[in-house]
Parts: C-alpha cells; structure tokens; sequence
C-alpha cells in the first residue's frame, strides 16, 4: 500500500505533510525539554502526537478548530492531561516569556508576510527558554506548479529585494488548480537567505540552515521540482553572557558561553575534533583502556539522541584514554544494534584502538554533528558509570567530600548511514591543553 505523504488541511492552508529530518529533531528535543514545547500550524498532529509519546507537555496551535479537534480525540486519557490546544494565528498571539524548551513550524510561513516572519521570530525568541530551539520547514520559491514565478523571484533576488518569494497572485503563475485551489491566492515562498537573515536579526544562533527535496518524503507533482523545494531551519536561543546554571543536561556548544566552563576544560571541550591526538600530546604512554563492551541498555538521553525509542538495548563499548595507569577521559561509544550489526566486524576486531582515528576520521562514509556538552552533575547516571570503572575515581571520592566537578561533551556520528553516539567525560585529574 502507498503511504499518503500529503493530506489536505481543512482550512485552505494547504496540505500537511509527513515528518522530515528538522520534525524529527523537534521530537527529540521535546523528548528532553524542561518545559512545555509548541507545534505550530499542528494540523493534524504529525508533529504533536510523537511529541507526546515522548512525554512532554505540547502545546498544539491551529487556526482550525476542526485540526484541534482531531487531535483530542486522537490522544489517550493518559496522555490528555500533556496535551494543551489552543486556536490562533501565528504571530498573533502571545506567551509567557521564557515559558517554551523548543517551537516546532511546518508550513507555516507560506502564509505569512515578511512582516509577520520577523515579528513571529523575535516572539518566538522571547518566548524560548536559554538554550531552547526553533525547527522550521518551509516551501520555497522552487515549486513546479508556480515555476512561472522563478524569473520573478530571481530578478527579485538580484535586486536585493527582502523577502522577495511573496507571490500577491498565486494563480496568475500556477498551472495547476488541483493545488492552488487549496491555498489562499496569496502565498509566500521563503528561501534560506531570509529565513536565516530573520532570526539572526531575531537574536538567534542558526545550527542548521538548507534547502532539500523528496529525499526526505515523496512530494506530490505538481510540488516536485529540482531538489530544492524545501527549506529547514534549527536555530537557537544562546544563554545570556553571565549565565551560571547548573547544566545538569545535553547543551549545544554554540549557546553555552566558555565563561560558566572550567578555565583548564575550555580548550578541551570546545577544541579537538580528534580527541586521541590532542590527548597523545600531554600523554607519556598514551593508552585505551577497554572496560566494557556488550550489548546492554541505553540510557534515555541516549535513545533519545539516536531515535531508537522501540529498541532501547545496543551495543555500548566503555573506556579510559589517557596514560596507562593515569586516565583522563572516560569515553562511551553507543549505537543501536543495527549499527553494530551492520559494522561488526570493524567494531569486533577494534580492540584497544581509539575509534574516532582508527574507523572515522578522514572517511568520506562518515558524518558527523556539531557538539552537545553539560556538567555531570551528583545524580548523572553517566557519572555512576565513571565511578564503576574508574580506580582513579574510587580513591578521589575516598578522600573527597563532594562528587568532583566532571564536565563532557559527545556528538553524533553516521557511519555509512548508520547512527552512533560517542560521548567523552573529562576526569579532573586532565592537564593543561596543548595545541
């Protein structure tokens, strides 16, 4: 049976389509979020619904009633009382500030001027906490049924005229009703340079701005083009300049100031992309030290990262770098089992070598994302595991009143598409770095 990628909404807004990539990453977030999260243009629910599962509090925003509607009668009585609905139009409409983790917008800017781009941004921004982040996806001049329009917009563009895919007469340039009959007659077609000139303006930190197509979801004709279609967006709140909070959870780097940082972990965290050589230069026997490695469960964080909610076991491959009897850096390597499965005999035949110089590094099959980093706080499982490893760390809380201070830092990798996982705790006991 073919999947029905694209629904019509019901209030002339379009279609609402299955998740891509940036709709993934927002339920992620709301898997992590510390405060409710909002969906807005939530349709039907494509982004809401997993969004609860996770558990976290929603806020799903219609101008639809009818869309609100199906998605309470869609959601369980033990999800209900996670789920809030509430009837507008984007930007108008207000929040508390500081009241969001993360705001979640798919095919919502096609309906708005410029005006209300920029005014929706600086809200949005207002209403994200530090840290919190914005996931937008959105149509962009690069549509067949409005081709007629491309010469339009690119003499636009050449112009320097800002946002310059607003189309006032949608069916002057459609050649096909069966589409432009669900739109309103005018639409806006956004491209990246806008999308990323708004929220910057707005005082966001953009992660991850590009255009794609039908890679991430069949595109009805009439909508397919050339790959460009589509454009997504991550952008987030940085923390203010003096922030000193406890950063008990996953962070990106882009919004964390160095200045809450440890002086002697700075460098370490925010400089080597190949942690073992940085580690070889302040290291007289540099070594791996393997504790583990076994197929066991994850932890929720973990599972949340690598979006495997229905196989929570993998592989988790723990160690020590550092000098042989003097480690610095607890390292966790985690992927669900098909990545194991299908990179077996790499992994198997590993051994003590570090796996970032030895299967990663300098491989054009490989991927990988920018960095998260937080502070291991007294409760962190992570730190539970540093503990029951680490010899070092015995005798240090032997003599010590207090949990030591223990930041890390991990990233995602893809290797040959398949996701893993490594995270790098720093041991208090590391030196100086040294470029």
């Amino acid at each position: 049976m073919k999947v029905q990628t694209a629904i019509s909404t019901q209030n002339k807004r379009g279609f609402t389509y299955t998740l891509t990539s940036f709709g993934k990453a927002f339920i992620n977030a709301a898997s992590k979020a510390t405060h409710p999260v909002m969906d807005i243009g939530a349709a039907y629910g494509v982004a809401t619904l997993p969004a609860l599962l996770t558990g976290a509090h929603v806020v799903a925003v219609d101008i639809d009633e009818s869309h609100l509607q199906a998605i309470r009668d869609t959601v369980g009585d033990v999800l209900k009382p996670h789920l809030k609905t509430m009837q507008g139009r984007f930007p108008h409409f207000d929040m508390e500030s500081e009241s969001l983790s993360a705001v979640y917008m798919s095919q919502v800017l096609p309906f708005l001027n410029g005006e209300e781009i920029e005014t929706g941004a600086r809200k949005v921004y207002d209403w994200l906490t530090p840290g919190g982040e914005v996931f937008i996806v959105s149509f962009t001049p690069y549509i067949d049924h409005v081709k007629a329009f491309i010469p339009v917009y690119e003499e636009r563009r050449r112009q320097g005229v800002r946002w310059a895919g607003y189309i006032d007469d949608v069916a002057h340039y459609s050649h096909d009703p069966a589409i432009y009959s669900h739109l309103p007659n005018q639409i806006h077609h956004v491209d990246a340079d806008d999308l990323t000139w708004a929220f910057e303006k707005a005082g966001f930190v953009i992660r991850e701005v590009r255009y794609f197509g039908e890679e991430e979801g069949e595109l009805p004709s009439g909508i397919r083009m050339d790959g460009r279609e589509r454009v997504g967006l991550v952008a987030v709140k940085p923390f203010a300049r003096g922030y000193r909070g406890e950063l008990g959870h996953w962070e990106s780097i882009a919004t964390v100031p160095a200045d809450i940082v440890p002086p002697i972990l700075r460098e370490w965290l925010y400089k080597p992309f190949i942690l073992s050589h940085a580690l070889k230069r302040v290291c007289s026997n540099f070594a791996v030290s393997i504790s583990d490695q076994s197929i066991k469960p994850m932890y929720a964080d973990e599972v949340s990262a690598l979006q495997c909610y229905t196989c929570p076991d993998g592989y988790v491959r723990e160690t020590y770098l550092g000098n042989v009897e003097d480690p610095l850096v607890y390292a966790r390597v985690t992927m669900p089992e098909t990545t194991y499965r299908a990179c077996q005999e790499a992994l198997d035949t590993l051994g003590n070598r570090p796996i970032g110089e030895t299967l990663l590094y300098n491989n054009p099959n490989v991927t990988r994302s920018g960095f998260e980093i937080k502070r291991v706080t007294e409760n962190d499982e992570l730190l539970f595991d540093v503990l029951v490893h680490s010899h070092f760390y015995k005798a240090v809380i032997e003599k010590s009143s207090r949990v030591p201070e223990l930041w890390a830092r991990r990233s995602i990798f893809h290797l040959y598409g398949h996701p893993l996982l490594i995270t790098e705790v720093f041991l208090c006991n590391i030196p100086d770095y040294r470029d």
